[in-house]
């Protein structure tokens, strides 16, 4: 697909935000007292260009078939929840439920989400998307009784889930199988350096690798696919360059293309700026060296 013209990206923006159920970017009524006019006639001409330039998300982004409008929502939410951009957030997982991703699978994203952006992201992200679900009927308003959480696993299935993950992802492998080179480092940064771990160092480690990959990754819910591409999203909009070129390899790991990995990462430039996808796909550029699917540009 190439650069659409002005034509085409009208018609596509269009049909994207009727898909989607979105307005354009501050066109939106806030809620809870804070209510602000929807676009009007009344609108200064400068407000009425920005608004036309943002035709370029939903007309040249969103609709781009690199992947489909469901899997760039997932990214999208993953992007803004980081961030904790609440009133933004709130249009999108909107936007979700519109495209038929059950509530369910939205919380999983956000927890996904929340292992590698915090617990507090989480949080906000998934009172957020509570408030949608409840102004949409989903689950019911009020305190209801005591909440009582569920454990979902044991520590001997945690430990389990976390090898079977550790294994199907080949996690710091360029690839799988036993001949599988070790993915190198960034070279930037404290992970270019060789040095011992300090003992309470690979005790954080085997707990933070249990938890995210056994508990989280462990869950069946969203599949690999939709986790690999939240994770690269999570840590794009955060800006964790070593661990994103980690789950780059990952998701490459998982069949995950280099083209939807950059499809993604555009997706994730629209709400969190284009200068974090370009520093992104630099990251990305060293995983795909080390793998060969490209080449060290030829001295000139």
């Amino acid at each position: 697909m190439g650069i659409l013209n002005t034509e085409e990206r009208i018609a596509a923006e269009r049909r994207v935000r009727e898909a989607l159920g979105v307005g354009l970017v501050g066109s939106y009524v806030r809620e809870q007292g804070k209510s602000v006019p929807e676009c009007s006639e009344e609108l200064l001409a400068t407000e009425r260009e920005i608004l036309g330039a943002q035709i370029y998300a939903f007309g040249e982004v969103w609709s781009r078939p690199g992947l489909d409008l469901k899997t760039r929502c997932f990214i999208t939410i993953a992007a803004i929840g980081a961030l904790t951009r609440s009133e933004q957030l709130a249009v999108y997982v909107n936007a979700a439920l519109n495209l038929g991703i059950s509530p369910e699978d939205i919380l999983e994203a956000l927890m996904q989400m929340g292992v590698y952006s915090g617990l507090a992201a989480a949080n906000v992200s998934m009172d957020v998307a509570r408030d949608v679900f409840t102004g949409r009927g989903l689950r019911k308003p009020g305190k209801g009784p005591e909440m009582t959480p569920k454990i979902p696993m044991t520590f001997e299935e945690r430990y389990a889930a976390f090898m079977r993950v550790s294994k199907d992802l080949s996690i710091g492998r360029l690839g799988h199988g036993p001949d599988a080179k070790p993915l190198r480092p960034l070279q930037t940064g404290p992970w270019s350096i060789v040095a011992q771990d300090l003992a309470l160092e690979r005790e954080i480690g085997q707990i933070n690798g249990q938890y995210g990959y056994g508990e989280v990754w462990g869950r069946p819910a969203l599949g690999y696919r939709i986790r690999s591409l939240v994770t690269v999203a999570t840590l794009q909009a955060v800006n964790e360059n070593d661990q994103l070129h980690y789950h780059v390899n990952n998701a490459i790991n998982l069949d995950i293309t280099p083209e939807e990995l950059h499809e993604a990462m555009l997706q994730v430039g629209v709400y969190c700026g284009g200068s974090g996808w370009r520093n992104a796909s630099n990251v990305a550029r060293d995983v795909f060296l080390q793998r060969g699917i490209v080449k060290p540009a030829e001295a000139t």
